[in-house]
């Protein structure tokens, strides 16, 4: 059985905080510990990386690995995502999941459309457990984002609203600087970056009469 759900909603912050935001992999482990408290990069490819995220139960690491891909200027995809160690049960044996994120900004330019595309592949006799398995990635989801948004208004207070110079800094690590840098690393860049963002947005997008996220 395929099943696919959307989830859209505006967060309130700029293309290019949102994006670095999500391309901080060091952030994972500290803001995000209670989902990701070791978050090692496997191996990358181009614009592709393989990432393992685990944590401690019961004396077991126990986790995920999956395949990212980043798709400049504002598009991640995430899939083949597999459960760890492989001889423990897992969800993951059995449905397979593939994601796919647009940010793009709404209508004033001055808010972003978070837009992610979630496709589940279930086994027949597992169709019931689709409607659990959509609330519970929503709710995560948007767990995450509200952290992130946390993070962004501390930088906000900080720096001032839309301020990314910390994150083109050459002594910031983050995942794929290079295309981050090259799209947003000035205002004209990253007037440019909207531009293509919306040029690859879902056809579903709306970029008015969205929800906020957290209301």
């Amino acid at each position: 059985m395929k099943h696919r759900f959307e989830v859209v909603y505006s967060m309130d912050t700029t293309l290019g905080c949102a994006v670095a935001a999500y391309l901080d992999a060091e952030h994972y482990a500290f803001l995000h510990s209670k989902y990701s408290p070791h978050y090692e990069v496997v191996r990358k490819e181009g614009r592709t990386i393989r990432i393992r995220q685990t944590w401690t139960y019961g004396g077991v690491r126990i986790g995920q690995s999956c395949t990212t891909e980043y798709a400049p200027p504002a598009r991640f995809l995430n899939y083949d995502i597999e459960g760890l160690p492989v001889f423990l049960p897992s969800v993951h044996h059995l449905v397979k999941t593939r994601t796919e994120l647009f940010y793009y900004p709404d209508a004033t330019g001055t808010k972003t459309i978070s837009h992610l595309v979630v496709d589940l592949d279930v086994p027949a006799p597992l169709a019931m457990l689709v409607p659990t398995l959509e609330r519970k990635m929503v709710a995560l989801k948007k767990e995450k984002d509200l952290e992130d948004m946390e993070m962004i208004f501390r930088r906000e207070r900080l720096f001032g609203r839309g301020n990314i110079r910390g994150y083109l800094a050459d002594h910031q690590f983050m995942l794929h600087k290079d295309d981050f840098v090259h799209h947003f690393g000035s205002p004209d860049a990253e007037r440019r970056a909207g531009e293509l963002a919306l040029e690859v947005a879902p056809t579903t997008a709306r970029r008015e009469g969205v929800p906020e996220l957290g209301i």
